[in-house]
């Protein structure tokens, strides 16, 4: 059959398949940097197995300029950087073995310092071929605030029933990736961009300096997108000159968010904020909800209903009144699934709160690592489930399982 006697979708799907993964290569970002004369890590956390791709962070404390900061992995030299943030990304290849880093600073007097940090193997009867699991966990009680004081041993991961050991277990400070995903359609003209943009200057006010964000802004097409950045100033320039005009297309913007993401090391979030539903989207929710289950992205979903009314059926050129409350129905069980929530807005005067609010609860999260064992690459559903110890009347929220592939 001849390319043009191919519907008009279907050429618009592969379109948008090609433009998905050109702007995927195009705003990832180059190796990120982290921080060091005393040193300090950031990151790897410590007895940390480490595989593939790691991030490596480390703070300064110097009552000089400090001239340069040296990596080096396995006494081999893995770079050198001149100005803050002092962070590198490094592959340290998928063997099991035990890795050595060391990082020095060097000050404008040529004073140095030295910190160092040694990743174990882990170990294993036989060698398998098992991916790290990573889940992110937020805890609270009854009253609604988050529970801060929880150690290792209070939780247990039950992986398809089976208890799992864990190996990796933080708090607090964890640094993050995030996606802000902004609904920049025609309707969110006036107050409500305005709103938007407050909300946005909020939550990248609030980032750390090993903290990194990604700027999408969408409507019924990729209107920008920005790198990864950890300064806000580029981000917030891009935010201001880009016009709201068109119509809304969530779910192709979605998967686009989750792709970003896999270039990503370490924790990722999605922060999606719109004022409607989805009516021009190529994909379907059930292409999003394949890749968020290959994902350990968190995604947050800002609701935006000035009247607090109940979201109404609506139709579309390309779906029925069923088929876009089925859309919706899935991306609202996709934002459950991943360990994220649905905050419903009732007013723009709750935006800024609303982003400052999932700033917050990033920072009060707890990170469990485990290797499954009972994997078996066979492309099933594993059932996540997190119990905590001795302890009653505390709701945990998490991703709520994976694919095992």
């Amino acid at each position: 059959m001849a390319i043009s006697a191919l519907p008009a979708r279907t050429l618009r799907r592969w379109a948008l398949l090609l433009a998905l993964g050109l702007l995927a290569s195009a705003v990832r970002p180059e190796p990120a940097a982290g921080a060091a004369v005393e040193v300090l890590f950031l990151s790897p956390a410590p007895a940390t197995p480490l595989f593939g791709t790691i991030d490596v962070a480390v703070n300064v404390r110097s009552d000089e300029p400090v001239v340069k900061v040296s990596f080096k992995v396995d006494g081999k030299s893995a770079g050198e950087l001149k100005k803050p943030p002092f962070r590198v990304q490094l592959d340290v290849g998928q063997e099991n073995v035990e890795h050595h880093i060391q990082v020095v600073a060097t000050t404008l007097s040529g004073a140095t310092a030295l910190a160092d940090r040694t990743s174990p193997a882990v170990v294993v009867n036989e060698e398998i071929n098992v991916a790290l699991r990573t889940l992110f966990v937020t805890v609270s009680g009854s009253d609604g605030k988050r529970v801060l004081d929880l150690t290792r041993d209070e939780f247990r991961v039950l992986d398809n029933g089976s208890e799992q050991k864990l190996v990796t277990f933080e708090r607090g400070e964890v640094p993050f990736n995030a996606v802000l995903l902004l609904d920049t359609s025609e309707s969110m003209r006036g107050a409500r961009i305005a709103a938007s943009r407050a909300g946005v200057h909020a939550f990248l006010g609030g980032m750390k300096d090993v903290d990194e964000a990604s700027l999408v802004l969408f409507s019924d097409r990729l209107l920008a997108a920005t790198p990864f950045h950890n300064d806000r100033k580029p981000l917030e320039a891009v935010l201001v000159k880009t016009p709201a005009e068109g119509g809304t297309a969530i779910n192709d913007h979605l998967y686009l968010a989750l792709k970003l993401l896999d270039g990503q090391v370490g924790r990722g979030a999605i922060v999606l904020f719109s004022d409607g539903t989805d009516v021009q989207s190529v994909l379907s929710m059930q292409e999003v909800l394949w890749k968020e289950r290959r994902s350990q992205s968190l995604i947050y979903w800002l609701q935006l209903n000035e009247e607090g009314a109940r979201r109404t059926s609506i139709s579309s050129a390309w779906r029925d009144f069923a088929a876009n409350d089925r859309e919706f129905r899935d991306l609202q069980r996709a934002v459950i699934e991943s360990g994220g929530r649905i905050e419903g807005i009732d007013s723009i005067a709750g935006v800024e709160g609303a982003f400052k609010e999932i700033l917050s609860e990033l920072r009060e999260q707890y990170v469990l690592g485990f290797y499954p064992s009972n994997s078996r690459h066979d492309g099933k559903w594993h059932e996540v489930q997190i119990r905590i110890r001795d302890r009653q009347g505390l709701h945990v929220r998490a991703r709520g399982g994976y694919v095992d592939y």
